[in-house]
């Protein structure tokens, strides 16, 4: 981003790709302005917060509907999430419910940088998304101490864990992204990463991407295409040596079905797809698809036979602003400032400001307020168990009054999802109707997401704008609770299951309020909710398997609908599903999905989808969505709070501390 001056006004630019010199304006399909055009939507914290005390104001203009992603290349491209037209509002300062100012006025960009283009071209700089208006000159240096909910998972390999116990660090050590990223100013556009552009052709079936000069592993090897096709191939493909196997990420399915990752070039890699694949860089940009996976550090070991090493095993080599300093298992990470690192901010420093930050393992939530209280922490853990509740919020205002402020953000949906693929009572979509009739939906917001949550009839959460084209879920079971009940048993007895029966359910030790939940609600059914208790280990290798009956957690899928098949399809091609089933209906209707050319066409598609996942099928019983809060110290500036999805901007690279 560079700045300059219309009418006064300093606005953020976006600097054109080498393939857009001369251009000065990129347009939606529909027309409308693309990219920095664009007001941004970014939640970001200026040393106060976005909620709570008083925050940032938080600006969001309207978003173009867009039948396709731009086929010029490189820029920015919106997710074509929503569309609010003229009801785009601007958001303001608050404290409590009372507002202290209004954004100001959304200016159309239609300036040109050819210098920076020129830079960009060259691979010579990045410069990142415009820092928190009101925050100052960033200071350079100082440790920023961070909770962290638990030990990475999986050797940090962020093929095989969506955890935020691993992605809250994994975004200082591999970086926001990968080839692409969700822009910092405006979380629905997808932005540049390692990559500077991007082509398609006409069907969407072949992308190339350019990738940057000046990227680095921590052990000072320049990036290059052949990384790039490696990292791909191990996501796609997985890896065969002699009798052992590595499977394809979690993610792959998701992403598309991938035939072929070449290099033309040594600066270029090309994926082809089996089919239209029009949304791939929303999907792509998804924060839990990092680059953790140095080629030459892991590819010896896997001709060697060692198929399934990690990340962790090769020494946590990133290309992310930290470079690891120390890993002392349950106890700490500490990452530290990477020299080499790429990005620059908006006056030309380069990424990251901090030298230094120290994640703490805190599996208890509860000694992770008493050391933010006691001054030992500038900033709370992500995760469920460790986002704040009410009443946390509330000691911590009474103690630390302006002294902290909080990051709040649109969380997962608190859900109950069925194994259907294990013998039982479930395995009836009657039964699991009735489930889904039965459960009185806001009594979860304070009995299991502590006081702040939203569900139906409500569409989004009011208070933070999140787009809501693709929300249906809240438009199921609105008739009356007792109505609801009434018919649940009819359903039970009509599938003979009248008095009742036992289900077990995968409950996560840090976070038994749900399960605990689920059980009081579903026994006025004549269900036994039987809670099988975890720790976070066996959680993380539980959730892919088919050892239980149910499970319920509140990950948070992506904000496109595209990119949802990894938690809501099929189990043998997905196993980080929610719910485990083998239905190739879903199948059809994601290919249908991906097929869709119009923002209309893909709201029906979705519309029947979703019908059919949490209405028909009930394979997934959506109960409640929850606020997720973090806190951190007034003196923590250029904090990136996403609208929705905390796994979003975990680099960390734009913060500095004021002290």
């Amino acid at each position: 981003m560079i700045v300059g001056m219309i009418t006064g006004q300093s606005v953020a630019v976006e600097a054109d790709a080498p393939a857009q010199l001369g251009a000065t304006d990129q347009r939606t399909a529909s027309g409308r302005p693309r990219g920095a055009a664009r007001a941004a939507s970014r939640r970001r914290a200026d040393g106060r917060g976005p909620w709570g005390r008083s925050g940032p104001a938080d600006k969001r203009g309207a978003f173009g509907r867009s039948s396709a992603p731009a086929r010029s290349a490189g820029g920015r491209v919106a997710t074509g999430r929503r569309d609010p037209g003229a009801g785009a509002r601007g958001r303001g300062l608050w404290r409590g419910d009372k507002r202290l100012g209004a954004s100001g006025p959304r200016i159309p960009v239609t300036v040109c940088s050819r210098v920076f283009a020129v830079l960009l071209f060259a691979g010579l700089l990045l410069v990142t998304d415009a820092v928190p208006a009101g925050a100052g000159t960033p200071r350079r240096g100082g440790t920023l101490t961070l909770a962290n909910r638990a030990d990475p998972p999986a050797g940090f390999d962020t093929m095989f864990t969506s955890s935020i116990a691993l992605h809250h660090v994994g975004g200082a050590l591999f970086g926001p992204g990968n080839l692409v990223k969700r822009s910092r100013d405006d979380f629905y556009t997808v932005a540049p990463y390692l990559a500077l552009r991007w082509e398609h052709t006409p069907d969407f079936k072949e992308w190339t991407f350019v990738l940057r000069s000046d990227v680095y592993w921590h052990d000072g090897t320049r990036l290059t295409a052949a990384d790039v096709k490696f990292w791909l191939d191990l996501v796609f493909f997985g890896v065969r040596s002699g009798q052992r196997v590595r499977p394809p990420a979690y993610f792959a399915r998701e992403l598309g079905d991938a035939v072929a990752v070449e290099i033309p070039d040594p600066r270029r890699v090309r994926i082809t797809f089996s089919h239209r694949n029009a949304h791939f860089l929303q999907i792509l940009a998804n924060p839990r698809f990092k680059i953790a996976h140095p080629r030459h550090l892991m590819e010896p070991r896997i001709e060697a036979g060692d198929v399934m090493v990690s990340p962790l095993d090769v020494g946590l080599v990133g290309v992310g602003p930290f470079r690891i300093e120390r890993y002392r298992r349950g106890s700490l990470v500490r990452v530290e400032r990477f020299d080499r690192y790429f990005e620059r901010d908006r006056y030309g420093n380069r990424l990251p400001h901090l030298n230094r930050i120290d994640y703490v393992t805190m599996p208890d939530p509860f000694a992770m307020d008493m050391a933010f209280r006691g001054g030992r922490l500038d900033g709370g853990a992500r995760g469920q168990g460790h986002f704040l509740s009410s009443e946390r919020v509330a000691a911590y205002e009474r103690e630390l009054g302006d002294a902290v402020f909080f990051a709040r953000s649109d969380g997962g949906n608190f859900r109950l999802a069925f194994n259907v693929l294990n013998e039982g009572p479930w395995q009836d979509s009657r039964v699991r109707r009735a489930i889904a009739l039965w459960i009185d939906k806001p009594a979860a917001i304070p009995a299991a997401l502590g006081g702040f949550g939203w569900t139906t009839p409500s569409i989004g959460p009011g208070d933070i704008d999140v787009p809501t084209e693709f929300i249906n879920w809240p438009r199921y079971d609105t008739a009356p609770l007792e109505i609801r009940r009434a018919e649940a048993r009819r359903l039970m007895e009509e599938a003979g299951y009248g008095d009742g029966f036992t289900m077990g359910h995968l409950t996560r030790a840090i976070m038994p309020e749900g399960g605990e939940f689920l059980k009081a609600q579903l026994a006025g059914l004549g269900v036994d909710l039987e809670l099988q208790i975890v720790d976070e280990g066996e959680w993380n290798r539980a959730r892919v398997s088919l050892d239980y009956d149910s499970q319920q957690g509140r990950l948070t899928p992506s904000p496109i609908p595209e990119g949802t098949e990894s938690v809501y399809g099929r189990y043998e091609e997905n196993p980080d599903a929610y719910s485990k089933h083998d239905d190739r209906t879903l199948d059809a209707l994601y290919r249908q999905l991906r097929d869709s050319v119009t923002m209309e066409q893909r709201i029906e598609v979705w519309r029947r989808l979703s019908r059919y996942l949490f209405y028909e099928q009930s394979y997934i019983v959506p109960v409640a969505e929850s606020i997720d809060v973090v806190p951190y110290r007034a003196d923590v500036r250029g904090l990136v709070v996403p609208p929705e999805d905390m796994h979003t901007h975990t680099d960390f690279a734009t913060v500095w501390l004021e002290r």
